[in-house]
């Protein structure tokens, strides 16, 4: 067995005992904020990715220091955690990860200044990887304004009204803007990781560490988990009534000046209130529903690919697949084969 035969020890360190492959190791420092908003889930995943990163074969491992504003042990609501020193680690790292704060992202920017004055002044050579509410804590330092960026698809808006000059893209799963990479919902998580494994290795190390995780390189887009015809939480009735009429007649030919025209209001003032009332334009909205509907058709009914597409308001059969492979993050076949 040429790869290590000795346990790691509680930050993910190699321990002396262990054997050490012929070719010299590369060790990739990864500093791992810890807080009191921090979701353990979060921690805990992001943690089994690297340790299990260095179970495999190779020249690459990874070193991970858990850090805290102050070096001391965090009071975290479920208990003590442990971390190995202060915020002064953090600008020598190769890597910091900034784990979910589940609902409380802006909560954790209020009580962790230090560390966020401390994401803001990383040197640009260091990576760093949000994962879900995390992204508020990079948000914060600025260095996210006038670059795209993702949460978990139910806190986006939360995450975008508290930093406009963030363009957050709700639908994506991973958003990388150079050195800055942010996840969505909880197993992007995952994602988020392995993407800077591959950025501080290479393909074959990163293939082999999903391999072992079970888990695939690419989840695609978080899209196809938003429940697209949900946004009714909204006090705009004719808004909702437009809504009522996409959903019963998704089938036919619709312009913007048709569904003005049903609400007894200008082409401009529709696309502001109905992007104000659902988080999408109308257009958007349609395609949703249609969309939708042919995911239902594609799992019970044995009808050829074009035939959904007519059946949902789609005659050019490409674009139809286009944009439902954008949405869903796979073609229609697959999909079918997925869920039949």
């Amino acid at each position: 067995m040429d790869i290590f035969d000795a346990d790691l020890d509680k930050a993910g360190r190699l321990t002396a005992q262990a054997k050490v492959p012929r070719q010299e190791r590369r060790v990739h420092r990864v500093g791992v904020l810890v807080c009191a908003q921090a979701s353990l889930a979060s921690l805990g995943l992001l943690m089994d990715v690297f340790r299990m990163a260095n179970l495999m074969p190779g020249a690459h491992r990874f070193e991970l220091t858990r850090v805290s504003d102050d070096g001391a042990p965090v009071r975290h609501p479920d208990g003590e955690l442990t971390v190995e020193g202060g915020i002064t680690l953090l600008s020598g790292m190769d890597l910091v990860v900034v784990p979910s704060m589940w609902t409380q992202g802006a909560v954790a920017v209020k009580c962790n200044g230090r560390l966020v004055a401390a994401l803001r002044d990383l040197p640009e050579r260091v990576l760093v990887v949000a994962m879900c509410t995390g992204a508020y804590m990079l948000a914060a330092t600025g260095r996210l304004a006038g670059k795209r960026a993702t949460t978990h698809w139910l806190l986006a808006d939360g995450l975008q009204a508290s930093y406009p000059d963030v363009q957050v893209d709700a639908g994506e799963n991973l958003v990388q803007q150079g050195g800055l990479i942010c996840s969505g919902g909880s197993l992007a998580g995952v994602d988020a990781c392995l993407l800077a494994v591959q950025l501080l290795t290479d393909r074959a190390t990163v293939r082999g560490l999903a391999a072992m995780l079970v888990t695939d390189l690419s989840r695609g887009p978080q899209s196809r988990f938003v429940p697209s015809l949900g946004m009714r939480r909204h006090a705009d009735k004719e808004m909702k009534r437009l809504q009522d009429l996409l959903e019963a007649r998704y089938q036919e030919e619709w312009g913007l000046q048709d569904m003005a025209a049903q609400v007894h209001v200008s082409v401009r003032t529709l696309q502001r209130r109905f992007l104000a009332a659902t988080g999408m334009t109308p257009v958007q909205y349609l395609q949703a529903v249609r969309i939708e509907r042919s995911k239902d058709l594609l799992e019970s009914e044995r009808l050829a690919v074009p035939e959904v597409a007519a059946r949902v308001g789609y005659q050019d059969r490409v674009a139809f697949g286009r944009l439902f492979k954008k949405v869903v993050g796979m073609t229609p076949a697959a999909y079918r084969q997925k869920h039949q």
